[in-house]
């Protein structure tokens, strides 16, 4: 893998801090599943493509019979904030805004608007 650029880097601290937080804001789960990212181009969106790839191919029934207590993600965007939030995912923790901020000292502004990563958290167990 080439040289990493500098948001790329930034972002992947992020999420590192974040989900590092789970196990201490969650010590009652024992095997949690963790969604990836999801994106849908712009020309796509609105279009109910994110609603139904969300938790494709998930049976809730067989993962809680499996152990799983809950699925975990990141939601970095408004709009997949709001999806996630609409469907049941509840916000473990935030990032700060003091991490949006370049080794020069430049501040990095999300351009959707949104003022921060979200660790989301929907448990199965409820």
């Amino acid at each position: 893998i080439g040289k990493l650029d500098e948001s790329c880097l930034m972002f992947v601290s992020i999420l590192y801090n974040l989900f590092g937080e789970f196990w201490k804001l969650r010590p009652e789960a024992n095997k949690v599943l963790s969604r990836e990212m999801t994106f849908v181009l712009t020309e796509h969106q609105r279009q109910g493509i994110a609603q139904y790839i969300q938790h494709l191919g998930l049976d809730f029934d067989k993962l809680r019979e499996s152990g799983i207590d809950g699925i975990l993600s990141e939601a970095s965007s408004i709009a997949n904030q709001t999806l996630l939030g609409k469907n049941g995912y509840e916000e473990l923790a935030r990032s700060k805004t003091e991490e949006y901020v370049r080794p020069n000292g430049e501040k990095v502004v999300i351009d959707d608007g949104t003022s921060s990563v979200k660790l989301v958290y929907l448990n199965l167990r409820k």
